[in-house]
């Protein structure tokens, strides 16, 4: 069943009940509902950041997901980027594109933030929490750039770890051997920019390893941290042009799908 269908349990699979409410987690309740066959948070910031509070504060870990179009897009074809997607704690929009859809289709979020713009908060709470922070990442310099400036500009303690390379499955001894590096700091929160699917598959994977560390999966959203500097793309201009294209084209498949 494609379009959107309101408020279910993240780990009910992938058929779609009634419309209900959905309450879960420590001190929150909020809609969700599902894009395509994306399920899709739809709280507001401080309800967000009371639920990854409560999260934390459990010590079972967790995995919070940021889907986009593409995403949405991807996962009508790939079952197991479906299930990676559907079985996460919570599901925030991970890029403005998707807002615009979810507006579009007759489900706006209660606060429209893409997952750029509610991450300055969530490291205001993790500085307030005194959370360890560890950062993952596999384009050059994005790890450690990043967990410099959420050092400086929150005064967190966080540390940030390259991962060219990854396995697309996301898995596999070269990833247990950096899984094995991560768990030595201790996190309370690792926060994972790679290209997707690679980024939720090895979330699903890690998360189970790295108890009772919330691992959240940010894409490019992390490097909005990074103010100017200048990252390492390997597309190049033209290549940047085809990605637009395709989200734009994902776009237009999720509006299609959602209305039909």
């Amino acid at each position: 069943m494609n379009g959107v269908v309101g408020l279910e349990t993240p780990r009910s699979g992938l058929a779609l009940p009634a419309p209900r409410k959905l309450e879960r987690g420590p001190g929150r309740a909020f809609a969700r509902v599902r894009i395509g066959q994306v399920p899709l948070d739809m709280g507001p910031l401080d309800e967000v950041l009371r639920a990854i509070e409560g999260l934390v504060a459990a010590g079972q870990g967790g995995r919070i997901v940021t889907p986009d179009v593409e995403q949405v897009a991807l996962a009508q074809a790939d079952a197991a980027l479906r299930e990676s997607l559907a079985t996460a704690e919570l599901s925030l929009a991970g890029g403005p594109a998707l807002v615009r859809v979810a507006r579009m289709i007759g489900a706006p979020l209660a606060e429209p933030r893409a997952g750029a713009e509610w991450l300055p908060a969530l490291a205001g709470l993790a500085k307030a929490k005194g959370w360890r922070v560890l950062v993952v990442a596999e384009r050059p310099g994005v790890a450690e750039w990043s967990a410099c400036a959420l050092r400086e500009r929150y005064g967190l303690l966080s540390v940030g770890v390259a991962a060219p390379g990854m396995p697309e499955d996301g898995r596999g001894p070269w990833v247990d051997r950096l899984l094995e590096r991560i768990a030595l700091t201790r996190p309370d929160l690792v926060l994972v920019s790679l290209e997707s699917p690679r980024q939720e598959r090895f979330c699903q994977y890690a998360a189970g390893r790295l108890q009772p560390a919330v691992v959240v999966g940010l894409g490019p959203a992390l490097e909005s941290l990074l103010e100017g500097r200048r990252v390492s793309r390997p597309w190049g201009v033209l290549g940047s042009v085809a990605r637009w294209v395709r989200r734009s084209l994902a776009s237009l498949r999720v509006i299609a799908a959602a209305r039909g």
